[in-house]
């Protein structure tokens, strides 16, 4: 019997990386493909749980045990995302630009409730601060403060200058990684700053994982510092789709420590002497991430 960490899924050819460090090609048992399970139907009002077909193959990030040179099954999951579809995600870099494109407040706030949904831990970067002048990186600094505040470790980068980058470095260290965030912020140009001539080494790993050149949708994992960082096509499309409105201010964690005299007050705009206006109206809550609440709470209720 052997374990080992899946770096690549192709055609149903696993590339696990072995406790020895070296890299073998299997594939899944049959009986991994689809089972049986107990769950509860969301869309059902009787909320009771129904036998369901759900599929059940390994994915990357898995810790494969295989046995007779086929992966037997899996250890437990810590996590798992779909968009992209990997496994045991310790962190996810949230990379976002200070300037070029504009910085958005609710794109921030609409990946960290997805990814707090999923039990990971975000890391903000805050790539081309660069194109910034002191008034304005003091400004943005202050604000995202409050963020830092509530936990999240936040890490301002110029790739170009080589700025920030081995914070970066230490972030990445012993961890499993993806980059996501915000379209046009720098993540391929971080990435090569943090690891010179990443996408030249991937290409190289990927010949030897026998993915070829062209196969950008696949999802893969390198070896990086005592960790992996994961190569993948990111999230597809970003919404608040599985996050009920009952659930959605218990993902604002700032909004918890606060209490409202209302039960089952839902905070949003309009109802006078809820407690979460209250906290918003004394600056103890930031107000763009109410108005982040707002904007996710009607965009469920459209669903």
């Amino acid at each position: 019997m052997q374990k080992g960490r899946i770096l690549n899924l192709c055609g149903g050819v696993y590339k696990v990386l072995l406790e020895d460090g070296s890299i073998i090609s299997v594939k899944a048992r049959g009986k991994l493909r689809y089972e049986k399970k107990y769950m509860v139907n969301e869309k059902s009002l009787s909320k009771k749980e129904v036998l369901t077909t759900v599929k059940n193959t390994p994915k990357v990030g898995d810790v494969g045990v295989i046995e007779n040179g086929m992966i037997d099954h899996y250890l437990e999951r810590k996590n798992e995302m779909v968009r992209p579809d990997i496994a045991n995600v310790d962190q996810i870099l949230l990379v976002f630009a200070a300037k070029e494109p504009d910085f958005s407040f609710y794109l921030l706030d609409l990946f960290l409730v997805n990814i707090l949904k999923q039990n990971i831990t975000p890391v903000i970067v805050i790539s081309k601060i660069d194109k910034l002048n002191d008034n304005e990186f003091f400004e943005l600094k202050s604000k995202l403060s409050y963020y830092e505040n509530m936990g999240y470790k936040v890490l301002y980068v110029d790739s170009k200058h080589n700025k920030g980058i081995d914070d970066v470095r230490e972030v990445l260290r012993g961890k499993i990684t993806v980059l996501s965030g915000q379209t046009g912020a720098g993540k391929s140009t971080l990435i090569n700053a943090v690891v010179p001539g990443f996408s030249l080494k991937t290409q190289e790993i990927s010949q030897a994982l026998g993915r070829g050149k062209h196969t950008t949708r696949e999802t893969s994992l390198y070896p990086y510092l005592g960790g992996f960082i994961g190569d993948t096509p990111g999230f597809s499309k970003l919404d608040v789709l599985g996050i009920s409105k009952d659930e959605l201010a218990s993902l604002f964690i700032d909004f918890n420590g606060y209490t409202c005299k209302f039960r089952d007050c839902n905070h949003t705009e309009g109802i006078k002497g809820c407690g979460i206006h209250l906290a918003v109206d004394s600056n103890k809550i930031l107000r763009s991430r109410y108005e982040s609440y707002n904007k996710m709470y009607k965009e469920i209720l459209k669903k």
